[in-house]
């Protein structure tokens, strides 16, 4: 009798059919916003190679994957890095870094950031980091985008002999600048300052320049130094890994 009533009303009134009309297709509109979106997900895979007076292989491969969960934003990266040197196996490095942030404003962000790096070839056999902070927007156009950040966290470091553990601050800058429709360029600077022992601190700096070669597919120079301002003995202060790479690009639900 219900149904009857409300079909014979809505007959009577199609202004009002219409109004809820809106009403229902606004609010499926709404509910699509907090629909997860698709892992975007990238792969690369690089080499670098001298010779000369030295001979020397770097390969590096790696995959990123991000996913949105309004308000959420899940990053994860992993990264393998295998150095010969002269014949001799000198590098072989996994470094694994998940970061989720909360948007705040269309300009803010809460962080959570770790890191997890493993080298079988160093004295430091593994490092975790984990970091909580702050973004802001700082600049917005159809070309450029630039933000800050800063937070805390702790820095636990495994060696072959004393494991470490210090409190850090993370301060950082990232900006991506569309230089033309071929070509684009990636920074992104964080220094490590240490609140346990005065004066050290740790910094990247990461680098790329990215050009389409197809639909998904780009090519990729990436450039990343990793300096510490004090190491342990044997262990070089500045790392810097030059590479080439080919970048696919795809999307997983």
């Amino acid at each position: 009798m219900r149904r009857t009533a409300v079909a014979l009303l809505l007959l009577a009134c199609p202004a009002l059919a219409e109004s809820l009309e809106d009403a229902v297709l606004a609010y499926l509109a709404a509910a699509d916003d907090g629909v997860p979106e698709r892992w975007q997900v990238t792969g690369n895979l690089g080499a670098a190679l001298t010779s000369g007076n030295s001979e020397s292989l770097t390969l590096a491969a790696g995959a990123e994957a991000k996913r949105a969960f309004d308000p959420w934003t899940l990053g994860l990266k992993f990264t393998q890095i295998y150095t010969r040197s002269e014949g001799v196996e000198s590098a072989n490095e996994s470094v694994l870094t998940e970061r989720l942030e909360r948007a705040l404003s269309a300009k803010a962000w809460l962080f959570q950031e770790l890191l997890l790096e493993h080298d079988e070839r160093e004295e430091l056999t593994a490092r975790v980091q984990l970091t909580f902070g702050y973004k802001r927007l700082l600049r917005k156009t159809d070309r450029f985008t630039w933000h800050a950040e800063g937070g805390a966290g702790v820095l636990h470091e495994e060696f072959r002999v004393n494991p470490e553990t210090e409190a850090i601050l993370q301060i950082g800058t990232d900006f991506v600048w569309k230089i033309s429709d071929k070509l684009t360029y990636t920074q992104r600077f964080v220094v490590y300052p240490s609140l346990s022992e005065s004066g050290e601190f740790r910094f990247l700096a990461e680098s790329m320049f990215t050009t389409p070669l197809g639909e998904r597919v780009d090519l990729r120079l990436s450039i990343i130094d990793k300096f510490d301002s004090n190491p342990i003995a044997g262990v070089e202060k500045n790392d810097l890994l030059v590479t080439i790479s080919l970048q696919v690009r795809f999307t997983k639900s």
